[in-house]
């Protein structure tokens, strides 16, 4: 017994070393390759999970490791960080073992008691890693109990109790069913293609919105999360921008940026006289405080298809360009909301830069927003006309594309409807 005991203690500090790396992976969104090496030492089925970044020229030395989306989408299942570290710390078979006991003594006492409920909410608890318990539970050689594990103290000073504690029973099943999703992700998926550091130069502004890469909210709302995300690893919005030219406009800003595009891509749609992509205001709201943009495609005939809200349309425009939010949002109307508002002095920052401008309407209409004519000028001009001409070109495209395939699915799903009702 006495034996095992300093390698208990090993694992035990090993833990502790790799839940506050966990820790540090969150608030920054990412961490520097010397400590990536060190957790992943302790969990190595975090590997495909994480993002590998280069820097420059010495591509084949991996800098830093970023987050995510299953990564991020794990967070947003969970209830806090505690969880989410202990979550990722599972994925160490050896660390998950003594949650699975537990687990497995929980539903043998739940089985035990007369209402069948019981035993059904708590399988419901555990999602697909109840797949993981009911192994637990058919192998005879083990025995659950309902006992503290080498990491209870740990546990307590994250969670408040430790996973063997009766409080503790929803925790432990959530730990768990993320454990088992992440898991099949990282078996499943290889490790990402690097992707390089961030260049703040505008030279390679447009290579920075790539494949695997984080965009950090709106100041706003990260500030609601207490992070300080690595503006080398991720796209993050700098202070200080107040009096500078366009270009170093948009790589401190990289909302900005996403939003002048998306005004460009629309002027340059209208130009070809084939529909376009309209930026409406609701009747009643202030052009300079928008509660809510509305984006719409109109057809070549004139049609007009709705596509929701402009935080709805860049969370789908993100996910076209495989690039996440951090952190993760739900997409829920809530959410939604709430991104609207914060990109709201954004949009009042844009009117005033003379990037974009807002057209009124007769009383009782939506106004809209166009590009400022000064600015549609300046992006067939030296130096902002390769950043928006062939350096930005797979954005444009996929900004232009996402649109027209959304109105052709919806106007396929309103023919649909159409043709069932007359045939009824």
């Amino acid at each position: 017994m006495n034996s095992s005991t300093p390698r208990q203690n090993n694992d035990t500090l090993n833990s502790e070393a790799a839940l506050n790396l966990c820790q540090q992976l969150w608030q920054q969104g990412g961490l520097i390759a010397n400590k990536a090496a060190l957790l992943l030492a302790t969990v190595p089925a975090l590997k495909p999970l994480l993002q590998p970044i280069v820097h420059g020229a010495e591509a084949d030395t991996v800098s830093a490791y970023s987050l995510t989306a299953p990564l991020l989408d794990a967070f947003n299942e969970l209830s806090q960080l505690s969880e989410w570290q202990l979550a990722l710390l599972g994925l160490n078979p050896a660390v998950r073992q003594h949650w699975l006991s537990l687990a497995a003594a929980r539903c043998s006492e739940a089985g035990a008691i007369n209402d069948p409920m019981v035993l059904v909410k708590l399988i419901q608890q555990l999602g697909n890693a109840s797949e993981w318990v009911l192994a637990q539970l058919k192998n005879s050689d083990s025995s659950p109990q309902i006992i503290a594990g080498p990491l209870a103290q740990t546990e307590r000073d994250l969670l408040g109790h430790s996973l063997n504690d009766n409080a503790a029973i929803p925790a432990l099943c959530r730990i768990l069913r993320a454990c088992h999703t992440l898991l099949i992700v990282s078996e499943q998926n290889e490790t990402p293609a690097p992707i390089q550091t961030v260049d703040i130069t505008a030279k390679q502004l447009a290579n920075n919105w790539c494949c695997g890469r984080l965009l950090a909210l709106p100041i706003t709302l990260l500030n609601e999360h207490s992070l300080r995300p690595n503006a080398d690893w991720l796209l993050v919005s700098r202070p200080g921008h107040e009096k500078v030219p366009l270009t170093e406009l948009f790589t401190q800003q990289p909302w900005l940026f996403l939003l002048s595009l998306i005004i460009f891509v629309q002027d340059a749609w209208a130009a070809e006289q084939h529909g376009g992509l309209l930026l409406t205001l609701p009747a009643g709201q202030n052009a300079f405080a928008p509660g809510q943009i509305n984006v719409a495609v109109q057809g070549i005939e004139g049609d007009e298809v709705s596509l929701g809200s402009l935080a709805e349309f860049i969370v789908l425009l993100l996910g076209e360009l495989n690039i996440t939010l951090y952190p993760a949002l739900d997409a829920n109307t809530e959410i939604f909301n709430r991104l609207n508002q914060t990109l709201s002095p954004l949009i009042a920052e844009l009117l005033a830069k003379k990037i974009w401008r807002f057209i009124e309407v007769g009383r009782g209409e939506s106004g809209h927003y166009r590009i400022h004519t000064s600015f549609s000028d300046a992006c067939y001009s030296l130096p902002l006309a390769p950043l928006f001409s062939y350096k930005s070109q797979t954005l444009q495209r996929t900004i232009k594309q996402l649109a027209q395939n959304c109105y052709a699915n919806k106007k396929r799903a309103a023919n649909r409807i159409n043709l069932q009702g007359s045939s009824l």
